[in-house]
C-alpha cells in the first residue's frame, strides 16, 4: 500500500470518504468490496484522533442490558465474533470481572441474571470458532475469589463477583489500518494527511470535495458521485459551508490513562466511580459512573473520562488537569492501588458526539445510537452522506449499513460479499500459526520479537522478514529498546504510508503507543526514516521535537 495522492484526481469515483479512522476505513473497504470505486482521505494519518483512543475492548455489549437495549447488544455480539474471525492476530479473547456489592441492582443475583441473559444473547458466539477463540460463559464467583483476581477494589459490602467474557485489541491502530490496507488490496484510493476543506457542487449536489496534500503541498479536487463524511468532530466544520443554520453536533471529550503497571494479569474490570452519576436513559441506574480497567501488553489502560467540549473548534488536547482529575476519581474508586501521576506514561484523547450534559454536575451524557445521517433528506443537500458514532466495536456494520443505502442511492444492487479475513488475518488457527512460526523464524528473531511480531503483522510477517534479505542488519531492533525490529520501520514507510515519525512511534509500531520510547529510540527511528524518505537534519530533528511533544499534556 504504498501512498500516491495524484491517484485521487484521475477520475470521478463513485465514493469518496472523508476520515481515516476507523468508521471512515470500514466504510472505504464495505465500499470497495460492494464493487465501488472509492477514495479515502485523512487530513492528519490513519487512526490518529479519536479511534486511536480506543480503551481496546471489542464488547458484545454487556452494559446495554442496563437499557434493555437487546438489539444493539445483538449487533454488538455479532461485529465482535466477525472481528475474532478477520482479525485473529489483533483481536483475541478476554476475561471480564465485576465486583458485586450487597443484594440489589449491584449485587450477586442481578449479576447473576445478568450473566445468563448475556449467554442467551450470545448463545451463537462460538459457533464456527476455533477453540483459542471460544469465549466462556459468565458466571458469578465468591468474594475470596474476586480478591485473589482483583486486590484494588473497595471491600466495604463486597460479597462476590461476576465474570464474562468479551475481546481485546492487541492493536487498535494497525486494526483500522488493516481496513485500509484491504480496501485499497480491493480497488479503492487511499491517502493520508489529504485534508477535505470545502466541498464541490454542481448546482446543489456535491460532486466531490476540494481538498489539500500536506505532504506533495498542492491543493486538488476529488470528484465522486457520493460523499460520506466519517470525520468525528470536523463534521461540523464541513457542513457549515453549506448550511449554516444547522445546529452543530455537541461533542464530549473522551480521555483513556495508560499506566505502567499491571493491576490485573489477566482481568479487564469494572469499578464504580464515587462520583454520583444518573443515566437518565437506562431502564435500570445504578447512580455512578462505571469505570473500565483494562490489562493491555505491560500496561494497564483505565478509561473513560467524559467532559463537554464547548469550543467551536475541533482541535482538543489532553491538559495536566485532566489528567490529575481522572487519576484522583480512578484512585478513590481502586482503594490501594495509589497510582502515582509517574506511572502514568500516556493519556488517549479524543472528542465522542455528546447528547448532552448536566450543566451542574458537568455529567456527559454520550449518544447511544449511530446516526446515519443522508442530507439531502434532512439537508436539502444531494450527494452527501455521515456517519456520527462512538462505538469501535460496531463500526464496520454501520459502514455496511452506510455502503448499502449509497449503492441504493447510486442506482445500483449491492451484491451479498461473504466474510473474509482483513489484511495479515489470513490465519485459520492462530495457536497453531504461531507454532510454526516458532519453529521456522529466523535466528536473529527473539521468543519476545516474534510474539508482537505476529500479534502486528498476522500472516503479512513474511514481508517483514524479506527487507532482510538485502540487509541483514534490519532484523536488528532499534537502536535503544529491542522489541521493534529496524525492518518494522521501512516497511512502514515503504508500504504503509508512514510519513512523519509520530506516525511509526504511534501507530505502525509498538515503539511508542504506550509512553514516549525516549530520545535515542527516536533518534535511531528518526534516522531509518530519514534516510528513507530524504529528510535533512533540520526536518529530523523537528520530528523528533514534534514526537516528544504528543507525550507531554498541555
Amino acid at each position: 500500500m504504498k501512498r500516491d495522492s495524484n491517484q485521487l484526481t484521475r477520475k470521478e469515483f463513485d465514493l469518496v470518504v472523508v476520515g481515516g479512522g476507523i468508521y471512515g476505513a470500514t466504510a472505504a473497504y464495505e465500499a470497495a468490496r460492494r464493487g465501488l470505486s472509492v477514495a479515502l482521505i485523512e487530513k492528519k494519518d490513519f487512526a490518529s484522533g479519536t479511534s486511536g483512543n480506543s480503551l481496546k475492548i471489542v464488547h458484545g455489549g454487556l452494559r446495554y442490558l442496563q437499557h434493555a437495549d437487546f438489539k444493539r447488544m445483538r449487533e454488538s455480539i455479532a461485529e465482535r465474533k466477525k472481528l475474532l474471525r478477520i482479525a485473529p492476530h489483533l483481536v483475541h479473547p478476554l476475561p471480564c470481572v465485576m465486583p458485586t456489592y450487597g443484594h440489589f441492582i449491584k449485587g450477586p443475583e442481578a449479576m447473576g441474571v445478568a450473566m445468563i441473559l448475556n449467554d442467551l444473547a450470545s448463545l451463537d458466539r462460538n459457533w464456527g470458532m476455533k477453540p483459542q477463540k471460544a469465549l466462556g460463559a459468565g458466571k458469578t464467583i465468591s468474594r475470596e475469589k474476586l480478591l485473589e483476581i482483583l486486590p484494588y477494589v473497595d471491600k466495604n459490602n463486597l460479597n462476590g463477583g461476576a465474570i464474562w467474557y468479551d475481546a481485546v485489541m492487541y492493536n487498535s491502530e494497525r486494526l483500522a489500518l488493516a481496513f485500509v490496507q484491504s480496501a485499497v488490496a480491493e480497488g479503492a484510493v487511499a491517502a493520508n494527511y489529504v485534508e477535505a476543506k470545502s466541498f464541490l457542487k454542481e448546482g446543489d449536489r456535491v460532486t466531490g470535495v476540494r481538498a489539500t496534500d500536506h505532504i506533495g503541498r498542492t491543493d486538488m479536487d476529488i470528484r465522486a458521485r457520493m460523499t460520506l463524511l466519517c470525520a468525528g468532530p470536523w463534521y461540523n466544520d464541513l457542513l457549515k459551508e453549506m448550511k449554516p443554520e444547522r445546529p452543530p453536533q455537541a461533542f464530549s471529550t473522551a480521555l483513556n490513562l495508560v499506566v505502567r503497571r499491571r493491576l490485573s494479569e489477566q482481568y479487564a474490570f469494572g469499578v464504580n466511580s464515587r462520583r454520583v452519576f444518573k443515566d437518565d436513559d437506562a431502564v435500570i441506574s445504578k447512580g455512578s459512573r462505571l469505570l473500565f480497567v483494562v490489562p493491555w501488553r505491560q500496561y494497564t489502560m483505565i478509561g473513560t473520562d467524559h467532559k463537554p467540549f464547548l469550543q467551536p473548534h475541533a482541535e482538543y488536547r489532553v491538559s495536566e488537569a485532566d489528567i490529575q482529575g481522572f487519576l484522583q476519581e480512578a484512585n478513590e474508586a481502586m482503594p490501594g492501588a495509589d497510582i502515582r501521576r509517574e506511572e502514568v506514561t500516556y493519556f488517549y484523547g479524543g472528542l465522542l458526539p455528546m447528547a448532552g450534559y448536566n450543566a451542574a454536575s458537568g455529567n456527559v451524557t454520550i449518544e447511544k445510537h449511530f446516526h446515519l445521517n443522508d442530507h439531502e433528506k434532512n439537508d436539502g443537500i444531494p450527494g452527501v452522506m455521515s456517519i456520527l458514532s462512538v462505538k469501535y466495536t460496531t463500526a464496520r456494520g454501520v459502514s455496511q449499513h452506510a455502503v448499502e443505502r449509497i449503492v441504493q442511492k447510486l442506482g445500483r444492487k449491492s451484491p451479498a460479499v461473504a466474510c473474509k479475513p482483513l489484511c495479515g488475518g489470513e490465519i485459520a488457527d492462530f495457536d497453531a500459526f504461531v507454532q510454526s512460526q516458532a519453529a521456522d523464524k529466523p535466528a536473529a528473531v527473539t521468543d519476545a520479537q516474534l510474539q508482537q511480531l505476529l500479534r502486528n503483522y498476522g500472516s503479512e510477517i513474511g514481508r517483514i522478514y524479506e527487507l532482510a534479505r538485502s540487509n541483514p542488519d534490519l532484523m536488528q531492533p532499534v537502536a535503544g529498546q529491542d522489541a521493534v525490529l529496524q525492518a518494522e520501520v521501512i516497511h512502514a514507510v515503504r508500504e504503509e504510508m508512514a510519513v512523519k515519525l509520530s506516525d511509526v512511534l504511534l501507530r505502525r509500531t509498538e515503539l511508542g503507543s504506550g509512553e514516549y520510547p525516549g530520545d535515542a529510540v527516536a533518534d535511531a527511528c528518526s534516522r531509518l526514516m530519514a534516510a528513507e524518505l530524504g529528510w535533512d537534519e533540520a526536518r529530523r530533528q523537528a520530528e523528533v521535537a514534534e514526537a516528544r511533544n504528543i507525550y507531554r499534556p498541555v
